[in-house]
Parts: C-alpha cells; structure tokens; sequence
C-alpha cells in the first residue's frame, strides 16, 4: 500500500460509513428523520414527505456502493453526489451543530475526489 492510498482509504471509509448508515437508518426508523426535511419538500412532485425520506435514504446507500466500488470513476462519481447531497444538507438546514459536522463531510468527500483524481 503506497503513502497516497492510506489517506484514500480511510476518507472512503469514513465516507461509506456515514452514507451507508444514515441511508440504512432512513429506512429502519424514518419516523427519526421527518423533522430534518424541509417542510417544501411535502408533496413536490406528488410525493408525500415520508417517500421523500425513501428516496434520499436509496442516495446515500448508492453514494456509499460508489464510494466503496474498486472502480475509480464510480468512487469519483460516489465522492461528487456526497458533496451534492451535503450541499443541499447545508443549504435547507441553516448552521447548527449537525451542521458543523456536515461541513467536515463535505470537505472529506471534495478530498477524496481530488485525491482520486490526481491518482
């Protein structure tokens, strides 16, 4: 294992982790996460709140196989739609702490992609 790909690893770990669980938990305990969406997002498209949580909760588990593919253009892909998703995150919730958190994800997830890309 070379000097570069120790970072790598650990920064999809990390990545893998937090999508693969918050996307699981959406599914197992959705109930959890309806007062994290935004009120809008209520029946945009026709779609209530609780199916919304659904399609989210696919995203992040998508974004979790991506990043943990041995396929460099998927981890990139995976690295890019984290961001994506923090972004938004970050743009409906206002600053807290779990906002603070958010932050360090998307700044490993951007890391992550510029490290695959130099690779």
């Amino acid at each position: 294992m070379n000097q570069q790909s120790k970072p790598l690893l650990l920064l999809s770990i990390g990545i893998v982790l937090v999508f693969g669980y918050f996307g699981i938990d959406k599914f197992i305990h959705p109930l959890l996460w309806v007062g994290w969406m935004p009120l809008w997002i209520d029946g945009l498209l026709g779609f209530p709140k609780e199916l919304w949580i659904r399609v989210f909760g696919t995203m992040e588990i998508v974004t979790a196989l991506l990043v943990a593919s041995q396929v460099k253009k998927l981890q990139m892909a995976g690295a890019l739609l984290a961001s994506a998703q923090i972004l938004g995150i970050l743009t409906q919730t206002g600053w807290n702490d779990v906002a603070a958190r958010d932050v360090v994800i998307l700044c490993s997830a951007l890391a992550l992609f510029l490290l695959l890309r130099e690779e």
